[in-house]
Order: structure tokens, then C-alpha cells, then sequence
């Protein structure tokens, strides 16, 4: 199952949560979950080409979805990793430090224990900045969007779980 990851540019502070597929709806859901769970929308979301954000140019969902947040959606270049080198190594730092030696139940286990994990990780002297992340989140966080009062319509909302239901029943 696909893993949502977002850096934030400035404090490096990093959130994740496994989502049920990479679809539109499931994308939104896991971006509102981890957006108002930090409190604060950035300025702009950056994507590599994902089909469910888009590709050349974001998906009606993602843009009504953007246009909620009042956030810009910056679509990468193919072939352009420099442009996503925070979440690549934030992809790296949960591979080697946080996979290793773990079991998962569930996928909701799999979150509780990755939430449990950054708060700690979040924590660390990150080597390049000198610093802990959470202790630049409240600058990175003030230069932020606010959350708008309304969450997305909840028929943007996907669950591979139910469209599985759903085909079977069919």
C-alpha cells in the first residue's frame, strides 16, 4: 500500500500515513488527514507525476481540492529528481530507520506506529540544519495557509476496501 509523505521545506519536519491506493480521492483524504493534523496548509504542494494529482497539468479533484486549501499544486518535471530531494531522503530515512524489524497488523497499525516513530524522529538534530525539526516547525508554520473551516465533500473519498465490496457485489 502506497505511503503519503510530506516534508515541510523550511523545518524539515516530516508526516506520513499509509493510504488504502494511489486514486484521487484516497490522495485528497490523506493529504486533509495530514494537513489538519499539522494545523497549517504550505504555500505549495509539490508532485511527481502521480496519476491521481496528475500528470502535465492536475486533475479537476486536486485542483477543486487546491482551490479549497487556497494552495498552488507545482507538478514536477519527468525525470527531475532534484526537485523532490526532500521527500526522496525523507523516503529514505523511513526505509532504513523506521521499516527495519517491524511487523504491521494492519494499515492502521502501520500508521499508529509511524505517528508514535515521528514524533521522536521529528525530535533528532537533523545533520543538516544543526537543528531538531520540531523545533523549526512554529517558524516554518507561521509563513503557512491557514486550514479553511470546511473539509473536502466527502464524495471525493475513495477506499480500495470498498470499490473491492463493491466489485464483488456487482
Amino acid at each position: 500500500m502506497p505511503v503519503l509523505v510530506m516534508v515541510s521545506g523550511y523545518s524539515r519536519v516530516i508526516t506520513a500515513r499509509m493510504l488504502p491506493s494511489r486514486r484521487t480521492g484516497d490522495l485528497i483524504n490523506g493529504h486533509w488527514r495530514l494537513l489538519t493534523k499539522r494545523g497549517a496548509v504550505p504555500k505549495t504542494l509539490v508532485w511527481d507525476n502521480e496519476a491521481g494529482v496528475g500528470r502535465g497539468r492536475p486533475t479537476s479533484e486536486f485542483a477543486a481540492f487546491a482551490g479549497l486549501l487556497a494552495t498552488k499544486i507545482y507538478l514536477c518535471r519527468p525525470r527531475d529528481p532534484e526537485t523532490k530531494g526532500l521527500v526522496e531522503r525523507a523516503n529514505g530515512y523511513l526505509e532504513t530507520s523506521f521499516l527495519p524489524g517491524r511487523n504491521f497488523s494492519s494499515p492502521n497499525d502501520f500508521n499508529s506506529q509511524l505517528t508514535a516513530w515521528l514524533k521522536v524522529a521529528n525530535h533528532r538534530i537533523h545533520r543538516t540544519l544543526g537543528a531538531r525539526p520540531a523545533d523549526r516547525w512554529e517558524a516554518d508554520r507561521a509563513q503557512m495557509l491557514t486550514i479553511p473551516g470546511v473539509g473536502p465533500p466527502t464524495w471525493w473519498r475513495f477506499q480500495a476496501a470498498s470499490a473491492a465490496a463493491t466489485t464483488s457485489q456487482a
